[in-house]
C-alpha cells in the first residue's frame, strides 16, 4: 500500500479542482511532440538523456485499472508511471495548465530514473526527486509548490 501512497497524494489535489469535465476524451494519446518541452526540461533537470518519451495516455479508466484502485482512491487518481508508459487522468489533463504539466513532469522524472539505472534503496526514495522537480517546475512557471519539503521527507523515507 505504501508504494501507491505517493501517487495517491496527488489525488488530493484533484479533489480541490472540483470540476469533473474532461479536457480530452478518455483514452486520448498525448503525442511526444506535444510534451517535447517537458521531456527536455526533465532531461536538463535530471541530467539523464531521454531518447524517447514514454507512451502517454490521458485516461481515468486506464489509470484506475492500472493502479487497481476503487472508490475514492480511483476518483482522485491523477497520474502513474509504468515502465515506458505514463497514464494521466483525462479529467485532469489540460495541456495549457502548469499544474497538469507538472503531473507529467513528475512521471517523466520516474521515466528518467528508470533510464538512468541509478540505484535507489527503496521505491519511496524515488519520490524525493520526482516531487522536488515537480515543485521546481511549478515555481518556475509562477505556481505554488504542490507539496511541502516536510511532506517529501515523509513520503520518500524507506521503512
Amino acid at each position: 500500500m505504501k508504494y501507491i501512497l505517493p501517487i495517491l497524494f496527488i489525488c488530493a489535489v484533484v479533489a480541490a479542482t472540483g470540476s469533473a469535465k474532461a479536457a480530452v476524451p478518455d483514452g486520448t494519446q498525448i503525442s511526444a511532440e506535444s510534451v517535447a518541452t517537458l521531456v527536455a526540461w526533465v532531461e536538463h533537470a535530471t541530467q539523464v538523456r531521454i531518447p524517447e518519451a514514454p507512451v502517454i495516455t490521458a485516461s481515468g479508466r486506464i489509470l484506475k485499472t492500472a493502479l487497481g484502485l476503487e472508490g475514492v482512491q480511483a476518483a482522485r487518481s491523477v497520474a502513474a508511471y509504468l515502465p515506458g508508459q505514463v497514464i494521466i487522468n483525462n479529467i485532469v489533463w489540460d495541456p495549457e495548465s502548469p499544474t497538469a504539466q507538472s503531473y507529467l513532469v513528475h512521471e517523466l522524472v520516474h521515466h528518467a530514473q528508470l533510464l538512468s539505472g541509478k540505484y535507489y534503496p527503496c521505491h519511496e526514495a524515488k519520490e524525493r526527486e520526482a516531487y522536488t522537480l515537480q515543485n521546481r517546475w511549478l515555481v518556475e512557471h509562477g505556481q505554488q509548490p504542490i507539496v511541502t519539503e516536510g511532506w517529501i521527507d515523509r513520503m520518500s523515507q524507506c521503512d
